[in-house]
């Protein structure tokens, strides 16, 4: 079988016994200049691993209460030096949860330039600072590639790990297409697109999560 990710360049794509595992990077990191008069938060937030790659100022920020999204995001962190808090389930709005329970009533999260607004709304009650250091950029010829090899059915599933790229490539996904979501924020992108497309959501927010789907998947043919 073949098993379609969309990750962006520089993103680590997993091993999956009885997969053909393609990647197409349908978007590329571009780290940005950032406004850091916010670093005097008593608390500082990450969203994802790119957000920690494209953050210069952890020289600042000794003393503060890290979050993380989930344990990618805090692995990168840990390779500088940081331990952070991350919630049960790894999407935006639990880390907002997270951060509103942990009773600290000023907060600045570094994100993508095309990150959702769903912290905004959460967070409404503190301090909230939201900083973009990074922008996805979109290569209009790999989506080419991409609406080519779903038009020909030449993968077998489809594996959407952000709601960016859901909602980049849903148009192009057709019935011979089985599709695996990364979580809830991704599903709830694709159902709004496409209402009429039958999908299956990953346990854990985590590309590890979507390929215990993948295992799942397979075990089944073997023994369907």
């Amino acid at each position: 079988m073949r098993v379609l990710y969309l990750r962006p360049e520089g993103s680590s794509l997993p091993e999956i016994p009885g997969f053909e595992v393609l990647n197409v990077s349908i978007f590329s990191v571009k780290c940005l200049e950032y406004n850091d008069s916010y670093l005097g938060s008593e608390g500082i937030a990450f969203t994802s691993v790119n957000a920690v790659k494209c953050f210069k100022d952890f020289n600042r920020i000794g003393n503060k209460r890290i979050f993380s999204i989930g344990p990618g995001t805090a692995e990168e962190l840990r390779k500088h030096g940081f331990e952070s808090t991350y919630p049960t389930r790894y999407t935006s709005r639990d880390l907002a949860l997270l951060i509103l329970g942990s009773g600290i009533r000023e907060v600045t999260a570094f994100r993508s330039l095309k990150a959702s607004d769903d912290m905004r709304k959460l967070l409404v009650s503190i301090s909230y600072h939201e900083v973009y250091n990074y922008d996805l950029i979109l290569d209009d010829g790999k989506l080419n590639q991409v609406r080519e090899l779903l038009s020909t059915c030449s993968v077998d599933v489809v594996v959407l790990t952000s709601s960016l790229i859901a909602k980049s490539v849903a148009n192009f996904i057709r019935d011979c297409h089985r599709v695996v979501t990364i979580g809830p924020m991704t599903s709830a992108s694709l159902k709004t697109l496409r209402p009429d497309l039958s999908f299956i959501e990953s346990d854990e927010s985590t590309i590890e999560g979507t390929v215990k789907v993948m295992k799942n998947l397979r075990g089944g043919e073997m023994n369907g």
